[in-house]
C-alpha cells in the first residue's frame, strides 16, 4: 500500500477521479485510493519510462494484488454508503450487512493468500470485539421489519456469534421479553394520550362497568400486550422481493392492526446506525455560526441550519 501512496504523491492526473491518500482514521480510504489507481496502470507505468525520478511504480504482482483486495474493500465501502444515508432508515438493516461482512470475512480466511488470510484473522478479531453482543435496539428493529422478524434475527445471530441455534433463539426470546416490556410502557402513555377523546363516553354505563370490572379481575395486564405482539409475529412475512418497500409506509397502514407496536417502531427506526449524518450536521452549524458571525440566537441559527436543508433537499432529485 505505501507505495500506492508514494504514486498519488508523483503523479498528477487531470480528472475528476483524483488520486488519493490513505487516511487511518477512514477504513474505506484504502478501498478508494486502489480503486481509483487501478484504471491508470499503464499511466503509472509509463511515467518510469519518461520521468526519471518516478521510481517507485509497483510491480506486477503488487497491482494483481491492489486489484483483489480492492474487489474485497468494496464490499466494506457499500456497506458505509448504506449505512450513511439520511434518506430511508438503515436500523433495521444493520444486522443483516453485518452478516454479510462477518460472511465474507469467513471466506477470506481461506482464500489461499497468505496475506488477504492474515488480514482476515486480524478483521475478525475487531469485529468480535465490537460486535461480540449485539445492542437491543438493533434486535428490536429487526423484529420490527416484517420481512425478518425472529426468524431471520435468529439466522442473524447464528452468523454472527457462531453459537448454536437453541442459544440463538434465547437471546431472541430476551429482545421479545424487552419489546414486551416496552409495549407496557407505551400502552400507558397511549392511555394518557386518549384521555381528552371527542368520543361517546361509555364509563356512565353501570352494566359495562361491572362487566369490565369482572373480566379485569380474570385477565392478566400483560395478556393484551402479548396478543398483539403475538399476531404480529404470527403474521406471514413480506417478501423480500416486494418493489419499493418502505418499512414506514408499512407502519403507517399497520396501525390500526398494531397501535403499540407502531409507536415503539416509530421510536426505533427514528436512531440512525451511523453518526456521520449528526457530524455532518455540527460540521454545518460550525460553518454558519463563525468567529466573525457569532451573535446569532439559538433561534435563528436552527431557522438558517434547517432552511437549508429544505431548500437542497427539494432540488436534490432535479
Amino acid at each position: 500500500m505505501e507505495k500506492f501512496e508514494e504514486i498519488a504523491k508523483h503523479v498528477k492526473i487531470k480528472t475528476e477521479h483524483k488520486l488519493g491518500l490513505d487516511c487511518k482514521t477512514r477504513w474505506n480510504s484504502t478501498y478508494k485510493m486502489l480503486s481509483i489507481a487501478l484504471p491508470y496502470k499503464a499511466v503509472f507505468n509509463r511515467e518510469t519510462r519518461v520521468e526519471k525520478l518516478f521510481d517507485c511504480a509497483p510491480s506486477e504482482e503488487e497491482w494483481e494484488f491492489a486489484r483483489e483486495v480492492a474487489g474485497r474493500l468494496k464490499l466494506f465501502n457499500d456497506i458505509t454508503e448504506v449505512f450513511s444515508g439520511t434518506n430511508y432508515v438503515t436500523a433495521n438493516i444493520q444486522l443483516l450487512k453485518i452478516c454479510e461482512a462477518k460472511e465474507q470475512i469467513r471466506q477470506w480466511a481461506v482464500c489461499g493468500n497468505p496475506i488477504i488470510e492474515q488480514m482476515s484473522f486480524e478483521m475478525i478479531e475487531k469485529f468480535d470485539k465490537y460486535w461480540k453482543e449485539i445492542q437491543g435496539p438493533m434486535g428490536l428493529a429487526t423484529i420490527l421489519d416484517p420481512r425478518f422478524k425472529t426468524d431471520f434475527l435468529v439466522g442473524f445471530l447464528e452468523t454472527l456469534t457462531g453459537q448454536s441455534h437453541l442459544e440463538c433463539l434465547e437471546k431472541v426470546s430476551e429482545v421479545k421479553n424487552s419489546l414486551y416490556e416496552l409495549m407496557k410502557d407505551y400502552e400507558v402513555e397511549e392511555d394518557e394520550d386518549n384521555t381528552e377523546s371527542t368520543a361517546p363516553s361509555l364509563v356512565n354505563s353501570g352494566v359495562l362497568s361491572t362487566i369490565s370490572a369482572r373480566v379485569a379481575s380474570r385477565r392478566p395486564t400483560a395478556v393484551r400486550f402479548k396478543s398483539e405482539l403475538d399476531r404480529y409475529l404470527d403474521d406471514e412475512l413480506v417478501p423480500m422481493n416486494t418493489e419499493n418497500f418502505n418499512i414506514l409506509d408499512w407502519w403507517k397502514v399497520a396501525r390500526t392492526c398494531y397501535p403499540t407496536l407502531r409507536k415503539i417502531a416509530r421510536d426505533i427506526y427514528a436512531i440512525p446506525v451511523t453518526t456521520v449524518a449528526s457530524e455532518s450536521a455540527f460540521s454545518t452549524s460550525g460553518r454558519v455560526l463563525s468567529e466573525h458571525r457569532s451573535r446569532l440566537t439559538p433561534e435563528i441559527l436552527e431557522a438558517l441550519m434547517c432552511s437549508q436543508d429544505w431548500l437542497r433537499n427539494k432540488y436534490k432529485g432535479l
